[in-house]
């Protein structure tokens, strides 16, 4: 049968409409996620700096300073342990930490692509392909699961994937469970005739995998659907690493504070390269979740807009220019409003942060209030200065100036004020007045 079909699909004005309809109610919640997800990324802990906390011990004997004990720690030193472990079933037991087996199934793999097209009226067409095609995958995709199932039947996989620890291992003088503590990444082993035993039917294939045909004519090159290939991952010991934990003893312990996070977390190197590793870490999962926030946003303002273009699609052109619009506007308002809501919750997620805001909140309020004091002032200053002023009568009209100010009943002290505002001296004004 082919491997790509084609389907079309037609779907109405108002049956568009409708959809439009609910889909303002899933981009009303996505808007509000968008939030409640910043909020909460803002507000997560970066483990580095609860890590920097952490009393630095030595690691080649066991401390006896009571006061540490309960408390968190981080010691340095070589990593071992006495026991050896395989996976129950091809690799044989040897000396790790932990050792994982990937299991891959040769399966089909559906994908899918769409394309749609606004028709005259506001119905809508839109053609998806589906292309099958054969990959190993880990988790393969039900079959049921497919649009066109038929020739493209996925086998129920009839092995698991399956990790195993020690249950003790020690740093330095320390022990340390395996088990729940977190492991440094592991690396791929070679497989050869000395670490793997073989069943019946399985070969070793590229000194990286061990090969189950499920069919006839399966081989590794040219494996078939249903076929297995096996893989492993191991983390061994004998390395210089760093741990953090809760110091019980002689014994690390898991660590929680008392917030409730946890540090209990085995890397290899140095504190430092260690405490670098957690902060890169809450770095880009920051950023990330950040994208995440502002896209569920973008996408959210979008759905709430989304009548609005499906009403204007009764003429294709028209839809089109109002999606674009609102693209770009409701990209611009998730643009600020992320910015505004990362903020915010940076602050409302520090202490000293709401307290510099206040601060400067508060500044900035008496700061205005002082500028809006001193612009009044100085337009009362203004008006006073741009006043009319009444200038000094001539000298041979000085006398009449005076007689008619006492005509008006003004007194000799309002008069020499008046001419002396106006310019005239003590001596010219003595002389008329007397």
């Amino acid at each position: 049968m082919p491997d790509q079909f084609t389907d079309v699909t037609t779907t109405g004005y108002g049956g568009r409409i409708v959809n439009s309809i609910k889909g303002v109610v899933i981009g009303l919640i996505l808007f509000v996620v968008s939030f409640g997800l910043l909020y909460w990324n803002e507000g997560r802990v970066d483990l580095s700096n609860i890590a920097k906390t952490a009393t630095e011990i030595s690691s080649a004997t066991v401390s006896t300073d009571s006061t540490l004990s309960g408390k968190l720690i981080s010691t340095s030193g070589g990593v071992n342990s006495d026991q050896t472990i395989g996976d129950n079933l091809f690799l044989n037991p040897d000396k790790f930490i932990a050792a994982e087996r990937e299991v891959e199934m040769y399966s089909w793999i559906e994908k899918s692509e769409s394309h749609s097209k606004t028709n005259t009226g506001g119905s809508e067409t839109t053609e998806t392909t589906y292309t099958y095609s054969k990959g190993w995958e880990e988790n393969p995709k039900s079959s049921s699961n497919f649009k066109h199932p038929e020739g493209h039947e996925n086998p129920q996989k009839s092995l698991d994937s399956y990790i195993n620890k020690v249950t003790a291992a020690t740093i330095g003088a320390y022990n340390f469970d395996p088990q729940s503590v977190t492991l440094p990444n592991f690396s791929q082993l070679p497989l050869n005739s000395q670490n793997v035993t073989l069943s019946e039917g399985a070969v070793l294939a590229n000194d990286s995998y061990i090969f189950i045909k499920k069919s006839a004519d399966g081989t590794f090159d040219s494996p078939q659907i249903g076929d297995i290939r096996i893989s492993y991952h191991i983390l061994r010991p004998g390395f210089d690493g760093t741990i953090f934990g809760k110091l019980s003893g002689s014994k690390i312990d898991p660590y929680f504070d008392q917030d409730g996070n946890n540090l209990y977390r085995l890397f290899i190197g140095t504190r430092d390269q260690a405490i670098s590793t957690l902060h890169t870490e809450y770095t880009t999962l920051l950023w990330i979740l950040r994208l995440v926030g502002f896209l569920l946003m973008w996408f959210g303002l979008s759905a709430l807009f989304g009548p609005i273009s499906v009403l204007l699609d009764f003429l294709p052109i028209f839809g089109a220019i109002s999606r674009s619009v609102i693209g770009i506007a409701t990209f611009l308002v998730a643009f600020v409003l992320t910015i505004v809501t990362i903020l915010v919750s940076m602050i409302a997620h520090s202490l000293i942060a709401l307290i510099i805001a206040l601060v400067i909140t508060v500044g900035a309020i008496i700061a205005f209030v002082v500028m809006w004091k001193n612009k009044k002032k100085a337009s009362g200053v203004m008006a006073t200065a741009t006043a009319p002023v009444q200038t000094a009568p001539p000298v041979n009209q000085l006398e009449n100036y005076v007689r008619e100010a006492r005509t008006r009943g003004m007194t000799n002290d309002q008069i020499r004020q008046q001419l002396l505002t106006a310019g005239w001296s003590n001596d010219e004004i003595n002389k008329v007045l007397s």
